[in-house]
């Protein structure tokens, strides 16, 4: 069966403005322990799965969501979410995608 691509892609892009972070930083906060490498404790995962529940699954804790901020003032512009491909990929799809476009001179990406 084909993946739920276009969904997924949306839960990454609806995670960033819902919470002002990547998919990577969110996963990173609650499913990693402090050092980066071990998982995190029991508490602190129900804590990000709460968050994923209360919006009825339209986030995710994996690479591929990207901040959009203005450069000026570091307000939330947007975001973009790809999926398709492995996490780092669909990350760096979209902040590729930032990056080259008409407006980036004025936009920063999280992660950069």
């Amino acid at each position: 069966p084909p993946m739920p691509v276009a969904p997924l892609a949306l839960a990454k892009a609806n995670t960033c403005v819902s919470i002002k972070m990547s998919t990577r930083a969110f996963g990173n906060k609650y499913l990693k322990a402090s050092d980066g490498v071990s998982p995190s404790t029991s508490d602190v995962y129900i804590r990000g799965l709460n968050q994923v529940i209360s919006l009825n699954g339209n986030m995710v804790a994996f690479p591929g969501g990207v901040l959009i901020r203005d450069k000026e003032d570091g307000g939330v512009v947007g975001s973009v979410g790809v999926s398709g491909a492995a996490g780092d990929e669909d990350e760096f799809c979209a902040l590729v995608g930032v990056h080259r476009c008409s407006a980036a001179e004025g936009l920063v990406t999280e992660p950069s």
